[in-house]
């Protein structure tokens, strides 16, 4: 392994030359480097003692594929996507977030490593995310190789948002130390899964929170019925601190699955039957939006509308995604797979409870996945978009087809129709691609296909369901290779925020980030809590399961912030942005505060959490 060492002093990087268990002079002092090897990994120490401020990286030289957790994955799919949204790693471009190397603060990974994967090995090295003194430290990935450093440069610029770039920022230290380990393993893509596993557990900080699961439900369940609607709809709500604190109306909630409608429907509907509890205080309930979303079947696409009522401008499937050019004029695999998986997911649910479920969740589900089988390609490819008026896929490149598999598997469950589980198993031999690759994209419409961690959750919930089936080999393999790249998302350790409402009591451990594109933690990652701690029971590998305790305690604590640390809201509400790093912080109070939140809560949040506690309480 070619290791090497660079020290920034006065605006310039000067190459030290091979790393080496020694000391090197610089200006004013003098950066040294010791190492004490391991069969498979050395673990390191890099100090700088210097009268003049420094930076120092260490630098694993080669090609490959490179992995930052959370931020590159490759090159972030350079040659797909649209240029200028999101960090790419390349150098065939010279625009907005193009370049050949890209440095984070090593608090923005939700592991703080920078791996390479190349044909028969895994290179990786890993940091601590800040000094004994507080300063933070990075890492990075380049074309010919990914590394660490001590202290950190913002390289080639700050990202916060794919409509904000920040200038080259960073942190200089005249004394400091970073330490981490250095790995080198053989073997394939999955031993980069493995030194995320070894540094998880070392660096492990599970969040801590004092209400039961029950209260928390209880809390969300109310908020809905009694903050949420608005008397026709229910809606999402924003405020503006300190001028306002009280969430007021700002978006109706009309999408079908993701974002809305279903996807509140169905927890709504399990807290019900879990509880006893039916109080709607006139709200609709959670069996109406159901059948209202079974009334957007459209027989000519074979597809649901993605609007339960016409936007503003009178179309069914342009809402407020709409300004990403891809997913205009057309039907989203990720709306009606998202919304057919509810259905047939609260026919199973009731019939484990001894209930009946209208006969149109069932056939309305059908009459989609009919069409999704129809049209699946050849190799296992479900659609991405889908025409209006006609029964065609206009783009099949896409992870978001993925959720019509897990409706598949749902279907073949409750009827034994064979053709649904062949279509299931195709579509998950070509979704387990992207898995493997590292690389899934395709999912949420407003990320112009950056890799993202939202779609494998209906391939991970996927390969749960076939399990809890047939229990095959092929189902346990597939749900672990998707619960190792969620962990490729999913915070292992407590962060640093800068900024209220999370900078102090709060930890990023368990809270996964949801794309390349919106570096964030979001509560959509609680969705496969039940996943994983069944991973673990069949495994029998304990990291598993304290990844689904993880993702719950990050849940609970964060609803904990409502609203003595939020100032808004209460107990109950739950946005959908939390920064742990400097990423997407935008949000500001109206005297220009930053705010590492968000004040705005979009009911597709807590909805997810409700979901999470329903599985969790269902008996």
């Amino acid at each position: 392994m070619e290791l090497s060492l660079a020290v920034y002093q006065d605006g310039i990087w000067t190459d030290l030359g091979k790393a080496e268990n020694t000391v090197y002079p610089v200006n004013g002092g003098q950066v040294m480097l010791r190492l004490f090897p391991g069969e498979e990994e050395t673990r390191y120490e890099l100090e700088a003692e210097s009268t003049c401020p420094v930076r120092v990286r260490l630098k694993i030289h080669g090609t490959g594929f490179p992995l930052i957790p959370g931020c590159m994955f490759g090159d972030n799919g350079a040659d797909r996507v649209k240029r200028g949204e999101y960090p790419l790693l390349t150098d065939k471009w010279h625009e907005r977030f193009c370049a050949p190397l890209w440095e984070f603060r090593a608090d923005r990974a939700a592991m703080p490593a920078a791996l390479l994967i190349r044909d028969g090995e895994v290179l990786g090295i890993s940091v601590d995310p800040y000094t004994d003194e507080g300063a933070k430290n990075g890492v990075f990935a380049s074309l010919d190789g990914v590394g660490i450093s001590l202290g950190y440069t913002d390289d080639p610029c700050q990202f916060i948002d794919k409509t904000v770039n920040g200038q080259m920022l960073g942190e200089s230290i005249c004394h400091g130390c970073a330490r981490g380990r250095i790995y080198r393993l053989s073997g394939n893509e999955r031993m980069a899964a493995e030194i995320i596993r070894r540094e998880y557990v070392r660096r492990r900080d599970l969040p801590v929170y004092g209400k039961s699961l029950r209260e928390a439900a209880d809390a969300l369940f109310s908020t809905f019925v009694d903050l949420n609607w608005d008397g026709e709809e229910y809606t999402n709500r924003c405020c503006r601190l300190p001028d306002w604190t009280t969430l007021r109306p700002w978006r109706q909630v009309t999408e079908i699955g993701w974002t809305g409608g279903a996807v509140l429907a169905l927890p709504m509907l399990m807290y019900e039957e879990i509880t006893g509890r039916h109080d709607y205080h006139g709200a609709r309930s959670a069996r109406e939006q159901l059948d209202r979303i079974c009334a957007c079947y459209h027989p000519e696409s074979g597809m649901l509308w993605d609007l339960t009522v016409p936007s503003a401008g009178g179309s069914r499937v342009n809402g407020w995604w709409t300004g990403y050019g891809l997913v205009r004029d057309c039907h989203c695999a990720y709306l009606s797979g998202t919304a057919v998986y509810s259905l047939l997911y609260a026919v199973d649910f009731l019939k484990r409870h001894g209930k009946e479920a209208p006969e149109a969740w069932l056939e309305t589900a059908r009459r989609v996945l009919e069409t999704a089988m129809d049209l699946q390609r050849e190799d296992g490819a479900m659609g991405y978009t889908f025409a209006v008026d006609r029964r065609e896929v206009l783009d099949y490149d896409g992870f978001a087809g993925c959720w019509f598999v897990t409706g598949l598997v749902l279907l073949y469950g409750l009827t034994g129709e064979r053709r649904c589980r062949e279509a299931a198993l195709r579509g998950m031999q070509y979704y387990a691609g992207f898995i493997r690759g590292l690389s899934a994209w395709g999912s949420p419409m407003d990320t112009w296909k950056a890799v993202d961690q939202e779609g494998n959750l209906a391939f991970v919930r996927a390969a749960s369901l076939l399990w809890d089936l047939e229990k095959s080999d092929q189902a346990a393999e597939w749900l672990e290779i998707g619960a190792e790249y969620e962990y490729f998302w999913r915070f292992g350790y407590r962060t640093r925020p800068e900024h209220v409402p999370i900078r102090e009591g709060w930890s990023a451990c368990g809270g996964s980030i949801t794309s390349v594109s919106n570096p964030h933690i979001h509560p959509m990652g609680v969705l496969i809590t039940r996943d994983l701690k069944k991973l673990g029971e069949i495994t029998g590998r304990k990291e598993h399961a304290m990844r689904s305790e993880d993702g719950l305690a990050w849940l609970m604590q964060t609803l904990e912030l409502y609203p003595e640390k939020t100032g808004y809201g209460q107990y109950g509400v739950l946005s959908e942005r939390w920064c742990p790093s400097d990423g997407l912080v935008t949000e500001r109070y109206s005297d220009g505060r930053p705010y590492s939140s968000w004040f705005s809560y979009n009911l597709w949040a807590a909805a997810d959490a409700l979901m999470c506690l329903c599985e969790c309480l269902e008996k």
